[in-house]
């Protein structure tokens, strides 16, 4: 008897480790999504830029075969570690992580991909931390002032005004698309593409009304292959 409940503590234990090791890998698999920036220093010689060109979506193409054979059985979900349940039978968070950062390198300027690809990477699994350890209310607040530092740091060189608005929008946005949950759409995808898309509209709003944006680029040389 005593053996066995040796036995049901020790499981018990290496299933506690294995959660704690795959809750840690989460996070610092989303932190290291902040390494995509490095898309934008790379030099403005044409081989390269044919290399930023195809090399993205060649990624995520990838990665969405990956996940195809995965859905499928073809490979087991076993040899993802870091998968939570409800994505054993769903497309894995990585992928719209990397769909959303392709669809942001790509057709977005560097003042929002930047700020929205950071909130990701780094908001996310702070206000995830932060929901484990307090609460919603938490959740909002703390989101919301780490998002609109991303957002004003990447926009200092635009008039006061114009900072401000945009991180609010930009943050608010940000929260939003983390906070709120579909089973068939992933936040690490709201996060990115929904204040990406609420800017770009309230920036052309602006424009309507006569206010000029100019898009300086933050990280140089960070030329686009076209």
């Amino acid at each position: 008897m005593n053996k066995l409940v040796k036995n049901i503590q020790e499981t018990k234990r290496k299933i506690n480790s294995l959660d704690f090791d795959a809750h840690w890998y989460r996070r610092v698999f989303h932190a290291f999504g902040a390494s995509f920036l490095f898309y934008y220093m790379l030099p403005d010689v044409d081989w390269i830029n044919v290399m930023k060109f195809w090399v993205p979506p060649i990624a995520v193409a990838l990665a969405i075969s990956l996940e195809v054979f995965r859905l499928k059985g073809v490979i087991s979900s076993d040899h993802f570690f870091g998968l939570r349940m409800y994505e054993k039978n769903r497309v894995g968070s990585y992928l719209f992580f990397g769909v959303a950062a392709l669809i942001l390198l790509w057709g977005f300027p560097q003042q929002i991909a930047i700020p929205c690809i950071l909130c990701a990477c780094l908001a996310d699994p702070i206000m995830g931390e932060v929901r484990h350890r307090f609460g919603k209310k938490e959740v909002y607040i703390i989101g919301f002032l780490v998002c609109m530092l991303f957002f004003m740091v990447t926009w200092y060189k635009a008039d006061l005004w114009i900072v401000f608005l945009v991180s609010i929008v930009g943050a608010s946005s940000a929260v939003l698309g983390e906070v709120k949950k579909f089973w068939w759409l992933d936040d690490d995808f709201m996060i990115q593409i929904v204040p990406a898309v609420l800017l770009i509209v309230f920036l052309l709003s602006l424009k309507q009304m006569g206010v000029e944006i100019s898009f300086e680029q933050v990280i140089y040389p960070g030329n686009m292959p076209w």
